[in-house]
């Protein structure tokens, strides 16, 4: 009697890496397919990957750019921004954002940065749920945050994590 054997395959870690301008039409792409209506449009990317006071983190698997994230840093701030994140919807539930998250959190340490800081829509439950297992918390309500409703709501939650710094 033959018996079968099933091996467990991992899913592959994605490659992180600072993102660059060549990046903008992956992120714009990503950007589109995950946030649609409410995705930032490509003069607003551009600028995110320009500006020297950010870092935007791109997540490489199967030699494709599958997320990203960009982070703001005031000067003489001890707090960072988390302005976006997005991962490819064909990628999502591989822990990608979660990745992509603590990249930028370890990035902010690097910057000297005590808390970071992130504004998600009221009504965006995997977000927050992937935020709160993450450690962010001290939920605050912004009203009228955004220009175009999310699930009938333009309301957003604030939320922030401390960071500990070596």
């Amino acid at each position: 009697m033959m018996t079968k054997t099933m091996r467990m395959m991992k899913i592959s870690e994605p490659l992180l890496r600072r993102g660059s301008i060549e990046d903008i039409e992956e992120i714009t792409r990503i950007e589109n397919s995950a946030f649609g209506s409410h995705a930032y449009d490509y003069p607003s990317l551009r600028y995110m990957l320009e500006i020297a006071n950010s870092v935007t983190v791109v997540a490489v698997l199967e030699n494709k750019i599958v997320g990203y994230a960009s982070v703001y840093f005031r000067k003489n701030s001890k707090i960072s921004h988390l302005e976006s994140i997005a991962v490819d919807p064909d990628f999502q539930g591989r822990r990608i954002g979660k990745v992509l998250l603590e990249e930028v959190e370890k990035i902010s340490v690097e910057m000297k940065c005590t808390l970071i800081i992130l504004e998600t829509f009221e009504r965006n439950i995997a977000a927050r749920k992937l935020y709160k297992n993450s450690g962010y918390a001290n939920e605050l309500l912004v009203p009228d945050y955004y220009h175009t409703p999310y699930d009938g709501s333009k309301n957003a939650i604030r939320l922030s994590k401390s960071l500990q710094v070596k």
